[in-house]
C-alpha cells in the first residue's frame, strides 16, 4: 500500500465487484501488472468493507499456510489410514 507521504493520484476506482474479483490473486501474489496492484490498493484505501475484507483474507491465507506446515499427530495420522484402507 501506498504511504502516506506519497502523493496520491487521480485514479478511477474500480469498484466493489471488481475488487471482490481480485482478492485472492492480490493475496496470492499472482497480479503481475503494477498498475491493477495499484488500482487494487487505491480502491482499499478508500473501501472500508473492502479492505476489511481482505484484510480478513489475508490473515486467513497465513493461518491456513501455517497450520499446513504442522504434522498431524500420531493418532490422527493412524486414524486417518485406517478410514483409509476401509473406504
Amino acid at each position: 500500500m501506498r504511504t502516506p507521504d506519497q502523493k496520491e493520484e487521480h485514479r478511477e476506482d474500480i469498484g466493489c465487484l471488481k475488487a471482490i474479483e481480485m482478492f485472492y490473486a492480490y493475496i496470492d501474489g499472482e497480479i503481475d501488472d503494477p498498475e491493477s496492484v495499484a488500482d487494487f490498493e487505491h480502491h482499499l484505501e478508500h473501501c472500508r468493507s473492502c479492505y476489511s475484507r481482505a484484510e480478513f483474507e489475508r490473515l486467513l491465507a497465513e493461518r491456513l499456510k501455517s497450520a499446513a506446515a504442522e504434522r498431524a499427530s500420531h493418532g490422527l495420522r493412524k486414524r486417518l489410514r485406517t478410514l483409509m484402507e476401509n473406504f
